[in-house]
């Protein structure tokens, strides 16, 4: 039986399926990747699916998501950026990785994580950066 403040996860793995990790989201946001992933449309859409058609009209794009590190010692979080483009131009922003994760699977855009947190190695890599 899960915690009373245990949080939704995103298993983030591989193509390859040569890694994998777990990234905690809010229920928010797990509810609109929920949504999203099952292909339940909401009669007015979520603050993601409004965010990504704001920024199609906009012009612009969605490139990617990059889940790229550890967010503190102490913290069991991560860091994540979006990069987002239009024409020749690109923009990079930090962002929460539930936010982040919520607007890849709204836009379609590809999802990247830093090798070290998706290998068998990365256990001692994450242990050390927790305790550092």
């Amino acid at each position: 039986m899960p915690s009373e403040d245990a949080s939704p996860v995103v298993v983030l793995e591989e193509a390859s399926g040569g890694g994998e990790f777990s990234v905690a989201v809010g229920a928010a946001e797990a509810g609109a990747i929920l949504l999203e992933l099952e292909g339940i449309a909401t009669p007015r859409p979520l603050t993601h699916e409004l965010m990504v058609q704001i920024l199609r009209e906009q012009g612009l794009t969605i490139r990617r998501i990059e889940i790229y590190g550890l967010y503190g010692a102490d913290e069991d979080g991560f860091l994540a950026r979006l990069e987002y483009s239009k024409g020749f131009r690109s923009w990079i922003r930090d962002v929460r990785p539930s936010d982040a994760l919520a607007l890849a699977v709204a836009s379609g855009a590809p999802v990247f994580a830093h090798r070290s947190l998706l290998y068998g190695a990365s256990d001692d890599w994450l242990e050390e950066a927790r305790r550092a």
